[in-house]
C-alpha cells in the first residue's frame, strides 16, 4: 500500500505501523500537486514546487489479512478533517525480487522466499 499523508502527521502514522506490527515500512518526502491546486502549479518549476505542500508517501507491504487493520491505523493516525488530509492506495504485488540472490517470492499470499527475505 501507499499512503500520501502531511509530513506533519507522518510521525504519528508510523509508530502507529510499528505498533501494529507492520514488517516493513518506507517513507520519502515528496511536494503534493493535484486536484485543489492553481494551474500554473504544474509547470512544475522550482519556485512553484517549493510551495506545493509537503507531503510524506508512506509504503507497506504486507499479508492480504493484515491490509484493513493497516489501512485503518494510516486513516486514524493521519485524519485531521482537514483537506489534504491524504490518500491510500492498496495493490496487490504480483512479484517481489531479492536484489542481494534474486530469490524470488514464491508467489501470491503469505509465502516468501525459503530462507527468509
Amino acid at each position: 500500500m501507499e499512503a500520501f499523508v502531511s509530513s506533519r502527521r507522518v510521525d504519528a502514522v508510523v509508530n502507529r505501523l510499528e505498533a501494529e506490527g507492520a514488517p516493513g515500512i518506507t517513507v520519502s518526502a515528496c511536494h503534493g500537486v493535484g486536484y485543489g491546486y492553481e494551474p500554473r502549479l504544474f509547470t512544475l518549476a522550482p519556485a512553484d514546487i517549493r510551495r506545493a505542500p509537503k507531503v510524506a508517501k508512506v509504503e507497506v507491504v504486507c499479508r492480504t489479512g493484515d491490509v484493513d487493520r493497516l489501512v485503518a491505523a494510516i486513516v486514524e493516525e493521519a485524519r485531521t478533517g482537514a483537506g489534504g488530509d491524504g490518500i491510500v492506495f492498496v495493490s496487490n504485488v504480483e512479484r517481489a525480487v531479492r536484489v542481494r540472490d534474486g530469490a524470488e517470492a514464491l508467489g501470491p499470499g503469505p509465502k516468501s522466499t525459503a530462507d527468509g527475505a
